[in-house]
């Protein structure tokens, strides 16, 4: 009875063996047609097309997938050891498919319902980088380990070995060990101590998380952790693992960039790799055209670097080693071009080599008054306020429920009394946003900002009207760009074409257009915005010699801890952002603070005069269904031609009935006619209510 059941075990245990193996045959003939053909010489596989990356104005901006190839024997033996200890211990003993950490990862990935384990082999990883995508996919994996298997019945250790220490990426741009030796310690990889090598061993993980430059603490622990491998390998001694650690890492100094680019190329490479995966971009010879304008991007960090600069001074924090100064102050800087909505300056800090996060895309950061415009057109689309109607600004207090009521205070805690709405963007009253936003209520506000294209969350509270929700320096610059359009929308966008390894066009970006908002509404808006720079917070524009017809706005967060200028031309909607990545607040010895206007106003100036310069100064189209009239500027009275009483010119749409002076004073009316009778009652309905 006892042999009969394990005649049986034994015999299910064959036909399962067998099963498998018929198995195993069926999916190597159904997926050979599609294996790729290895080559004779296995360091032929790296010398595989390089993606070029190229601006708007043909210069080449970055080559990704170049290699440094150099044979075993020119690389330190203790990173040979080092690599195969973390990524592959057995590597020397099986042919490809260590089966048990493959059972281990079959275990995984059938409880998570997904490829989340690899538990791949030095030759399988070899065969997913050069020759498939990155995807996890059930299919790539079987790919992956028939042609692993393939290479070690054709090729030595060595020859897979080598091949793979020439093809790994390092981070930093780096593929290859040699390249990466060079990167990080300014020599080559024959040359490279015991320590530097466990680090270099630990990047291929996690190149980005464990950069030496960026995140030293944590490189160090990954190359402890690389040593401890190799002491439980039986590859070195305790000994060794101590002295390793007790030497001296000796990090070259992170090569300054001869160009400002990085900080763009990073951005587009993000959606690059969801949408193509890394292996496609960094190793499918693509050329990749996009929008920056590299004369532009130049200027935008000259104009940023000189005027940090002084600042720094200022605040008390000279310019020495930028590496020993921290806590210099930072900035972003986008320009968007209104025509096409092709981003041609992206600029997201001072110095890439010494921080790669990318300022201009993070919506971190609050706008403070920048946003008001948004606040101010929602008034005039929905309560129908045109940049003539009185407002007065007054101390108020506005009652939140279940909260503290909310006491919005101007930014020098004065207040300016009766004076039209345009005059108020102008000076950038906190008083006259936040009634505003009383009276059309946060929702209306956001669903304004979101039909300009602002995307981040934002918070549905009163103190929106200030700007308090985080936004980001592209959102800004392309919202504003939604006025200079008169209000269409186009989504900004980085990339114009990419073509394949043999010229073939696989994307390419084409002009779309939205309306969002009719001319006639945007304009008056327009108009305001064009007042804060001809005479209102962001003048001081023009008195650095910009004369280019321009709208924009300042932005000043509370205790000075972000400053904004954001404006636009017919040609470019450009935003800049100054402050500190802690947060601190810009405030000098002397106790004086850092605005919009003294900050981030002077770089757009410097900034747009190049952007502009041999180009005509074309004003703003004012389009069908709007009048520029003269009213007074404290009470929206509209004033005689000839008049010697101070005005201010003003842009309305034509159906807008504007406040008349009172009857005494103004010409006789014949009120014979329905019409004008009608009409005058309108002009006492919008003075009853054009009084907050």
């Amino acid at each position: 009875m006892i042999r009969r059941f394990f005649e049986k075990i034994l015999f299910a245990f064959y036909a399962a063996l067998l099963l498998l193996a018929f198995s195993v045959a069926g999916v190597y003939f159904g997926l050979s047609g599609e294996l790729p053909q290895l080559p004779q010489r296995l360091e032929n596989i790296n010398l595989s097309l390089p993606t070029e990356i190229y601006s708007s104005d043909g210069e080449l901006l970055k080559i990704f997938g170049e290699r440094l190839p150099v044979p075993l024997e020119k690389i330190s033996p203790f990173f040979l050891k080092a690599v195969v200890a973390v990524e592959d211990a057995h590597f020397h003993e099986h042919q490809g498919v260590d089966h048990k950490a493959l059972v281990r990862a079959l275990i995984s990935n059938f409880k998570a319902k997904r490829i989340a384990q690899g538990g791949s082999t030095i030759t399988q990883q070899l065969a997913k980088n050069l020759f498939f995508s990155f995807e996890r996919k059930w299919v790539r994996k079987f790919k992956e380990i028939l042609i692993a298997l393939q290479m070690e019945a054709s090729f030595s250790k060595d020859q897979i070995l080598e091949a793979y220490c020439n093809q790994i990426y390092f981070g930093n741009g780096a593929y290859g060990v040699e390249e990466a030796s060079h990167i990080y310690f300014g020599k080559s990889a024959e040359n490279l101590s015991s320590l530097q090598a466990a680090l270099l061993a630990g990047l291929p993980n996690s190149p980005n998380n464990a950069n030496p430059f960026t995140n030293y603490e944590r490189a160090m622990t990954r190359a402890g952790f690389v040593l401890d491998r190799m002491v439980k390998e039986r590859m070195i001694g305790v000994a060794q693992k101590e002295e390793a650690l007790s030497s001296s890492l000796e990090l070259a100094s992170p090569v300054e960039a001869n160009n400002p680019h990085q900080y763009f190329v990073n951005f587009i490479l993000e959606d690059l790799e969801k949408t193509y995966g890394k292996e496609f971009v960094y190793f499918g010879g693509l050329k990749i055209f996009t929008t920056l304008d590299s004369r532009l991007q130049i200027e935008a960090q000259k104009a940023a670097r000189s005027h940090l600069e002084a600042l720094d001074k200022r605040m008390g924090k000279p310019a020495k080693s930028e590496r020993s100064q921290p806590e210099r102050l930072q900035v972003s800087l986008v320009s968007i071009e209104n025509k096409t909505g092709a981003i041609r300056v992206l600029l997201g800090g001072r110095n890439f080599s010494l921080s790669q996060f990318n300022r201009a895309v993070s919506n971190n950061r609050m706008p403070g008054s920048s946003f008001k415009p948004f606040v101010y057109f929602t008034a005039m689309e929905k309560l129908g306020y045109s940049p003539a109607s009185m407002v007065r600004d007054e101390p108020i207090t506005i009652e939140i429920k279940g909260t503290q009521p909310w006491e919005p205070k101007n930014f020098k805690e004065d207040y300016a009394g009766d004076l039209i709405l345009k005059k108020a963007l102008m000076k950038s009253i906190n008083v006259i946003s936040a009634k505003l936003i009383q009276q059309v209520g946060p929702k209306e506000v956001i669903k304004t900002a979101r039909k300009f294209g602002v995307t981040s969350p934002l918070g549905a509270h009163m103190s929106l009207a200030l700007g308090t929700s985080g936004v980001s320096p592209l959102e800004m610059a392309s919202a504003y760009s939604v006025i200079a359009r008169l209000g269409m929308y186009v989504q900004p966008y980085a990339i114009q074409k990419i073509e394949n390894f043999n010229g073939r066009v696989i994307y390419e970006r084409f002009y779309r257009a939205e309306t969002r908002f009719p001319a006639k509404s945007i304009y008056p808006l327009l108009d305001m915005m064009q007042g804060v720079v001809d005479g209102g917070t962001g003048r001081i524009v023009r008195r650095m010699g910009f004369k280019h017809p321009a709208g924009g706005k300042t932005g000043t967060t509370n205790n000075f801890k972000d400053a904004w200028f954001t404006g636009f031309t017919r040609d470019y909607s450009t935003s800049v952002w100054v402050g500190y990545d802690s947060n601190e607040s810009m405030v000098d010895p002397r106790g004086k603070g850092l605005t919009g206007s003294g900050a981030a106003a002077p770089i757009w100036a410097f900034f747009m005069e190049k952007a502009l310069e041999n180009k005509s100064r074309v004003k703003f189209t004012v389009p069908d269904g709007v009048r520029t009239v003269r009213v007074n500027a404290t009470t929206g009275y509209l004033l005689e031609e000839g008049s010697n009483q101070p005005g201010m010119q003003v842009a309305v749409k034509d159906e807008t009935v504007l406040t008349l002076p009172p009857l005494p004073q103004a010409p006789p009316l014949d009120f014979s006619s329905p019409e004008e009778l009608s009409i005058l009652q309108q002009l006492k309905k919008i003075n009853d209510v054009s009084n907050f």
